[in-house]
């Protein structure tokens, strides 16, 4: 890690800047591409679990009309 005495101190500190000083917000189009992928995502797990609760009621309806 250390360079030794030949490196200047603009390259020393440029070299151990922290890497959390280079994050730059996200743009519009960012938010907008990840509240899409949300909102895609709910839609998904609530398509999922309304598949679900309609097989569990048919097959309670099967069990019922055997008996």
């Amino acid at each position: 890690m250390a360079q030794g005495k030949n490196e200047s101190s603009s390259a020393y500190f440029e070299r151990t800047r922290p890497s959390f000083m280079d994050w730059q917000p996200p743009t519009e189009q960012e938010k907008a591409a990840q509240l899409k992928a949300r909102q895609d995502a709910k839609e998904a797990e609530l398509k999922r679990v309304n598949e679900l609760a309609k097989s569990r009621e048919a097959q309670k309806k099967a069990a019922t009309k055997k008996r």
